[in-house]
């Protein structure tokens, strides 16, 4: 009898504690949401989806760091997945190696997506190449994959006619006219947008490139943001998930200014943004309406 107690006091028990583990995975499951789970993709989503788009206004659809939703962030093969999913913009992120040579690279340092570590300037772009990315949606479909250069990108961009959106994360005087020159010496038919939290930045390209499209990236529209887009007559680009951006749309929007929200992988937040006046929208996963 006390061992048949124990038993279902056992069985009891573990049944509980398989419970726990289930509810755990499905919590993390929806904590992660639509982020990248061990190299896994995204799930993908068309804007087919969206409830309230209007027939015949066009919405932008701005692939995030190349299609990352699709392979691995700011590498060639995001950039031509992004192509294939019919964007006509392309974002991806830029920074100088120490011998002035424009890569794709999210972050100042390559640990978080390569086999190597230290900061960017401290290499020349041949010694970033002894280095493999490790991260991204889809990893393992692309071994040994290469740091590419900005000048890789444009190619590959050109090749599906999108227009290339630079995120321009560092750099110095030099290094800007570098990027200048690059960009016209390609002579793109899909002409590039030069985009940057830092507006110091965004001042001097303004001089080196006056007619050359640029946004202003903000986390939080501020006072004095849309004084800053009147002077370097630039779009505007927030984060879109911020709620207290919402109220000051309005004036750019009513102005004729550019507004684009980034990161926006949610057709219900699209929505809301699309309804606010945003026509631009910079994604890891909405795919644009074949």
């Amino acid at each position: 009898m006390l061992f048949r107690s124990w038993g279902v006091l056992m069985s009891k028990k573990a049944i509980a504690a398989i419970l726990v583990c289930v509810i755990l995975v499905f919590s993390i499951g929806g904590f992660t949401g639509a982020r990248i789970i061990r190299g896994r993709a995204l799930r993908i989503v068309s804007a087919e989806k969206s409830a309230i788009i209007k027939d015949g206004e066009t919405v932008h659809y701005v692939a995030h760091r190349g299609f990352s939703g699709a392979a691995p962030e700011n590498t060639l093969p995001a950039i031509e997945k992004a192509g294939q999913a019919g964007y006509k913009y392309c974002e991806f992120d830029v920074y100088p190696t120490k011998d002035s040579v424009w890569i794709l690279m999210h972050d100042e340092k390559i640990s978080r997506t390569t086999t190597g570590s230290g900061y960017i300037e401290d290499y020349t772009y041949e010694e970033l190449l002894k280095f493999d990315i490790k991260y991204g949606s889809n990893i393992k479909d692309y071994p040994s994959l290469k740091i590419p250069t900005l000048d890789e990108a444009l190619d590959v961009c050109e090749k599906y006619g999108m227009r290339p959106v630079i995120e321009i994360k560092g750099g110095k005087a030099e290094d800007l006219k570098v990027l200048c020159e690059l960009i016209e010496k390609k002579n793109l038919k899909a002409e590039p947008v030069l985009i940057s939290f830092n507006f110091s930045l965004l001042l001097e390209l303004r001089k080196l490139t006056p007619d050359t499209e640029m946004w202003l990236l903000v986390s939080e529209i501020k006072e004095d943001t849309l004084s800053k887009c009147r002077e370097i007559n630039a779009g505007l680009s927030f984060d879109g998930k911020n709620e207290k951006n919402y109220p000051k749309i309005k004036p750019f929007v009513d102005e004729g200014i550019l507004v684009a929200a980034w990161t926006i992988d949610d057709i219900k937040l699209h929505d809301t943004l699309y309804s606010l006046g945003v026509r631009y929208i910079t994604t890891n996963r909405i795919t644009p309406p074949n």
